[in-house]
Formats: structure tokens, sequence, C-alpha cells
């Protein structure tokens, strides 16, 4: 009975996200990559779907569920990938999709078609010396066909898990640092890559690596390594959905905000005067300001701001900004030792305290 719980687990975690999505994109629509994130999830449902015949031992969907199984294992990453992409970028590129979904199509097609040609008898031989046991001893004909076909899915996956790490890992670092020079409120705006989707996309990464270089079968007769992967991969989806669910903000915000900007292309003031425009007039004081809200009230447009920031002080608007504000925040706490934070952080312009106390941590030693 525990086994079969602790064997569902994963499953259960993913439809329940996947309903969740569902819910969230019919009610909302598609902000934040929603959709791309409802087909991971789903193709992630498909694949511990596959896990829970396999580890129970339901031999005769074995035909149909390995099937899918393989082909969800060769997407599951991929479309994860395109979650980030679209994200990150707004658009996947043609050259992606075909990527994605080439090869798990193929590999799923002949799996299938192998499977339909062989016979009971080696089909039996396949599952139990195969997939059972993972050893190729005494397979011939068919049943070895089918096992050279999943050994090349194998590695397909391997390759597939280290291109989307790789990849995905950039995209996000590239986003995050876009989202830097553009908003200085960007808690709610930015991809916690470091400290939430990098880490577990790692962390899946490696597991689904081993787990699947050392077969699934290793964990059959293994109950206590079994219940602590199916928990941990449980966990580790769970955050994963979770992450995205609540993510709010995407490229394509950032594209409707650029759609909408008024641009001047002539600042109404010397490039010099602007920057002490903005000490002068304490403009990094307004709660939410973006640097193209900033640029309007110089006279400039975004592009010229960003450009002038980055070349004066090295920095990005962000932390531009955000150290004008703790440097702010700490000249009234000499003038009001007793001053409490909150009040602090609604002087300086913070509308969130996270994002006061992440900025005061991070600048306040250093002004």
């Amino acid at each position: 009975m525990i086994h079969l719980i602790v064997s569902f687990l994963p499953l259960a975690v993913c439809a329940f996200w996947s309903v969740a999505i569902a819910l969230n994109l019919w009610e909302q629509g598609n902000r934040a990559a929603r959709r791309q994130l409802l087909w991971w999830a789903i193709t992630a449902t498909l694949l511990y779907a596959g896990h829970f015949v396999f580890f129970n031992r339901m031999t005769s969907e074995i035909p149909a569920s390995d099937t899918i199984y393989v082909v969800c294992n060769l997407l599951v990453y991929p479309l994860y990938l395109h979650y980030i992409t679209v994200l990150t970028q707004g658009t996947v590129s043609r050259s992606q999709r075909w990527l994605t979904v080439l090869p798990p199509a193929t590999i799923g097609i002949i799996v299938a078609a192998v499977y339909v040609m062989m016979s009971s008898e080696e089909c039996r031989q396949f599952v139990d010396t195969y997939l059972y046991k993972n050893s190729m001893e005494g397979l011939s004909g068919l049943a070895l066909v089918q096992a050279v076909v999943h050994h090349l899915a194998k590695g397909l996956f391997a390759i597939g898990v280290l291109i989307v790490l790789f990849v995905g890992i950039r995209r996000i670092h590239r986003y995050n640092r876009l989202i830097d020079s553009i908003y200085a409120d960007n808690d709610d705006k930015r991809l916690y890559g470091i400290t939430t989707i990098l880490i577990l996309m790692v962390l899946t990464g490696i597991l689904s690596f081993v787990a699947n270089a050392v077969g699934r079968f290793v964990f059959l007769s293994s109950e206590v390594p079994f219940a602590v992967l199916a928990c941990f991969f449980s966990g580790l989806l769970y955050l994963l959905c979770y992450r995205g669910f609540v993510q709010q903000f995407s490229f394509a915000d950032i594209a409707q905000e650029e759609c909408e900007e008024t641009i001047e292309e002539t600042p109404q003031e010397g490039y010099s005067q602007l920057l002490q425009k903005i000490d002068d007039e304490r403009l990094y004081l307004q709660p939410g300001l973006t640097l193209a809200e900033l640029a309007q009230q110089l006279g400039t447009n975004r592009t010229m701001l960003s450009k002038l920031v980055n070349e004066e002080t090295g920095m990005p608007f962000a932390e531009f900004i955000n150290r004008k504000r703790i440097a702010y925040v700490r000249r009234l706490e000499k003038e009001n030792p007793e001053a409490r934070k909150e009040d602090l952080a609604e002087q300086a312009g913070y509308t969130s305290m996270r994002s006061f106390y992440r900025n005061y941590n991070l600048y306040r030693d250093s002004l």
C-alpha cells in the first residue's frame, strides 16, 4: 500500500498543478507563459503515469505506457526550456520547436512500431530482461531492437538535459539583467533563478540524469531509496510548478510597456545635467519607479538614459536607484535613530518590505 502511494505521489503533484495552471490560464489568460507551463505540467503528468505503471508492475499496460513514457521523457526538459524561453524572450524560434518535437516523435514512433510488431514472447522477454533487469543478455530479434532504441533514447535524454540546463541558465541570467536595467522595484519581476529556478533545474537535471543512467529497475527492490527519491522528486516538481504559478511578470510585459512608451529623441537638458537632476529633485524616491517613467520626466528616452546610467556609474538602473534610496534611508536613520523601518521604507519609495530589506542588506555597509 505504501509503495502504491509513494509511486503515485509525483503523478499526483503534476496532475494537481496541471489543473491549477489550466484554471488560472482560463481565468487570467496567458500571463507569464502560463500556456507553456501547462504543456510542461501535462507532459510531466504523463511521464509519471508511466513511472506508476512500471513501478507497480502493470505488465499488460507497459507497451502503451512505455511508449508514452519514452516520448514524454524526451519532451519534458525541452518543454521546460520552451517555458523559460517564452518567459524571458517572448517567443520560441522555429528551429527550437523542431528540435523539441522531432527527436521524441521519431523515437516514439519507432518504439510504438516495434511493440506492435513484437510477438507476445518477445514483448515479455524485453520487459522482463531489459526494463526490469536492465540487461540485454539473451535478447534477440525485435526485443534486442527495442532495447537498442531505448538505449538511444537514454543518450538523447542526457544530451537534452545538459543543453536545457546550459541554455536555460543563460536565458534566466540575461532576463534578470534586463529587468535590473529597467525597473528599480524589481522583486516581483525578476526570475529568482539563482535562489529558486536555477537550483531546482540543476537538482532535477542531476537526479533525472542519474536515475536515467542507472535505470529505474534499481529502485524496484529498494523501498527506502525509492520512497526517498519519489518524495524528493515530488517536492522539486511542486516547487518548480509553484514558482512558475506565482510568477506574474515576463518579457511580454516589458514589450507591452515599450509599445506604450512615448519616446523623446532629444533631452530638454544636457546629458551631464540629467543625473544631477535626479539627485536634486529626489526622483529616486518615487514608488514603483521605472526607467521609462524617469526618462519621460527627464525629457529623454529609456535607451539613452540606460546608456547614460551605465556609462557614468557602471551600474544597472536598479542598483543605481536603490543605492540612492538606501543612502537616503541611512541619512534618515542618523537624524532619527528610533524611526521604524516600515516608515523609512515608505519614505524611500519602497512598496515592499522584502524589497527594502534585500536592498538595505546589500548596500548599507558600502554607503
